[in-house]
């Protein structure tokens, strides 16, 4: 090989003193890198493992379905029903954790052996979040109550509902959320017939989202067999149905982002704890989050 110009020992000092003048990125720095990284994880785990997660959820699918239903007045309108849907989603969270603590470590230790070691604090966050609802739920319509009252008694009665019934423990669980969701913006902001084509929008996208959701996570902890790929493509079937309402209605057409966001974490499911609990719930809220914001900005 003929040597270039630009080679030799001068060449190799020149280059040394370049490095020495560049450090390397922070990425190959492994005593800056691990801390980042144990406090990225610790914070989603904190999320995860308190039901402030599946609370963002609940507030960002609350919001992207209320945004479908304000054809006038404020986006203020929606902070007692997001509020509230946040309030709820910890107390049922929460005193599903703590009470079937043993039947959880399961499939998801981690979160089981937080829940341990914190009981004492979730129950006081519950006990504080169920005190919040009562205001928050005072400040909504009747009817806004009806559907809380759906929602809790679901929630509550869900281990119980799914021993007794599994096969269709996807379909009410889906119904509580939806009930909070989509029936709470619906009753608040556009009561009557004039609203149902909205609330209607609004479910058909984010049920089938919910519903793939939850069949993903039924799959944690469990092996990559033919039997949990088959289902896995069942969800992923599922999440793409949620795409046909909001192709259909224009006025829902950015809740799409919902349906696509579940479909996108199941392409690239991992039946480990962490990815059940960070990613396929993250895909509700990162989903949520661009509908808010594409009809926020159609809102002007």
């Amino acid at each position: 090989m003929t040597p270039s110009w630009h080679s030799g020992p001068a060449a190799e000092s020149g280059t040394l003193a370049a490095r020495s003048a560049f450090p390397a990125p922070l990425e190959s720095d492994p005593l800056v890198l691990a801390p980042l990284r144990s406090a990225t994880l610790g914070v989603f785990e904190f999320l995860a493992y308190t039901g402030l997660w599946p609370a963002f959820v609940a507030a960002g699918l609350v919001a992207a379905s209320g945004f479908t239903m304000l054809r006038a007045g404020s986006a203020n309108l929606l902070a007692a029903p997001i509020a509230l849907a946040m309030a709820g989603t910890l107390v049922v969270y929460n005193i599903d954790r703590l009470r079937d603590l043993d039947e959880d470590r399961r499939s998801a230790p981690a979160r089981s052996a937080f829940v341990k070691r914190h009981r004492e604090a979730l129950g006081a966050l519950t006990v504080a979040s169920a005190g919040a609802c009562l205001p928050l739920a005072a400040m909504l319509p009747a009817a806004a109550w009806g559907m809380c009252a759906l929602a809790l008694g679901l929630g509550l009665f869900h281990r119980r509902l799914k021993k007794r019934h599994p096969a269709f423990a996807v379909v009410y669980v889906t119904l509580a959320w939806l009930a909070v969701v989509v029936g709470i913006p619906a009753v608040t902001l556009a009561p009557g017939l004039e609203g149902l084509g909205a609330a209607a929008g609004a479910a058909s996208a984010v049920a089938p989202a919910v519903a793939a959701n939850l069949l993903a996570s039924e799959l944690r902890g469990q092996p990559m067999n033919p039997a949990t790929r088959r289902r896995l493509r069942s969800a992923a079937a599922i999440a793409l149905v949620g795409c046909l309402g909001p192709l259909i209605d224009a006025g829902s057409r950015p809740l799409i982002a919902l349906p696509l966001s579940v479909w996108a974490s199941l392409m690239a499911f991992r039946e480990g704890e962490r990815y059940g609990l960070f990613v396929l719930d993250g895909a509700l809220v990162v989903g949520a989050g661009v509908a808010t914001g594409l009809l926020a900005a159609a809102r002007g």
